[in-house]
């Protein structure tokens, strides 16, 4: 039902952004079972390999390195979406409350993203250094 004063553009608009939202949050659950299954994948088949000299050990824990910074890019990508997302949930409803929460939830999210970056730089530098 159409309220009072409310037109069929405005209720086009929420709807739209309300479906949004729901697609973002979708995309966001399909990256990270798809990040952590390949992870645990690749991890599974590590721990049932049969190398054990040195080099190969030393080869594995490289390839470890590489699947941790690749899950964890993955992870940032996610919490893009889900910024995004919640910035489009606030446009619906933009009280002072949900702007509180929101200002909350991406400052919570930067501080993540900041030290997942941090995490991806400090496997760089192992993976560099001899």
């Amino acid at each position: 039902m159409v309220e009072p004063g409310e037109g069929l553009a405005q209720i086009f608009l929420d709807r739209l952004v309300e479906y949004t939202v729901l697609a973002l949050e979708i995309i966001t659950t399909i990256i990270i079972i798809i990040i952590v299954g390949i992870t645990l994948a690749s991890l599974f088949k590590i721990t049932l390999s049969k190398l054990r000299n040195n080099k190969e050990k030393e080869q594995r824990r490289e390839y470890v390195g590489q699947l941790v910074s690749r899950m964890l890019r993955g992870l940032l990508i996610s919490l893009d979406f889900l910024v995004a997302a919640d910035l489009l949930r606030t446009i619906l409803d933009p009280s002072v409350t949900e702007l509180t929460t929101l200002a909350i939830i991406v400052a919570i999210r930067i501080a993540l993203n900041w030290s997942l970056s941090k995490e991806i730089e400090s496997h760089m530098v192992q993976k560099g250094s001899p």
